[in-house]
């Protein structure tokens, strides 16, 4: 018999960073984990373009096998353009609390070059928490660069991996 108790997601998401030399891209912010990275260029995306969220709410879905982000938020709707993150992973988290589950903790690497991910370690992980309503310690976030190997190491784009673990009851 299959013990349904525990199940576990992982997540990726990957954006390219917009060109500083467009001036419409100017106002495009970054946010990470909810947090807006002040003086960064942000990302193309269709929504906010939060690598950390988007890879979080992945993690979620799949643990349960749910529908993955580009599913439940395709890019070719224009009732999903500019969504926030914020509001992706707390309809995604819905659905896993509809399911009878919540988060155990989630373990988030966020790779880039630049911004350095520690100046901003402590309130992405009070944002995250407070979003799913988890205590902070269920969260970790680490930053990890690429030593200037591919599009990330040329600080042309940024990535995150999430592994979660989610418990029934």
């Amino acid at each position: 018999m299959i013990n349904d108790s525990f199940r576990i997601g992982s997540g990726y998401d990957i954006h390219k960073f917009l060109e500083f030399t467009l001036f419409e891209n100017a106002a495009k912010k970054l946010y990470l984990g909810g947090v807006l990275i002040e003086e960064h260029i942000g990302v193309e995306a269709h929504s906010d373009g939060d690598v950390v969220l988007h890879s979080l709410t992945d993690a979620l879905l799949g643990a349960l096998s749910l529908p993955d982000i580009g599913v439940l938020y395709p890019d070719n709707l224009k009732s999903t353009k500019g969504v926030s993150s914020i509001e992706i992973i707390n309809y995604a988290y819905g659905l896993v609390k509809e399911q009878g589950y919540s988060l155990v903790n989630a373990d988030i690497t966020i790779v880039t070059q630049t911004p350095k991910v520690s100046s901003y370690k402590e309130r992405m992980i009070s944002s995250v928490s407070s979003v799913l309503n988890v205590d902070k310690s269920r969260i970790n976030i680490k930053g990890k660069t690429k030593e200037g190997l591919d599009s990330v190491g040329k600080q042309k784009a940024i990535e995150c991996f999430t592994v979660c673990l989610l418990s029934k009851g």
